[in-house]
């Protein structure tokens, strides 16, 4: 149930960010042609992807993939396989 509502919250954060989008796009192009309007917040949501991609991009790079704490984990169990405790 809990993931049918992250799912359902992240659909209706979606559904308003295509609206405020959509409503600043109308209110850009009462002051200018229709395709400009469109064009400028396609750019902004374009600078908001690039500079959200170059953010998890660093992120990722200081996260080691290799699971340390399982490596770890595992090699003490080996080891107390080899010489169980009674």
């Amino acid at each position: 149930k809990a993931a049918g509502m992250y799912g359902g919250a992240g659909f209706a954060g979606y559904m308003v960010l295509l609206f405020l989008s959509l409503a600043a796009m109308f209110g850009l192009a009462n002051v200018m042609d229709d395709g400009w309007a469109a064009l400028i917040i396609a750019a902004l949501w374009a600078v908001a992807a690039a500079v959200l991609y170059q953010k998890g991009r660093a992120k990722m790079r200081t996260v080691s993939p290799k699971p340390e704490h399982t490596v770890q984990t595992l090699k003490e169990d080996a080891e107390w396989a080899r010489h169980p405790t009674k």
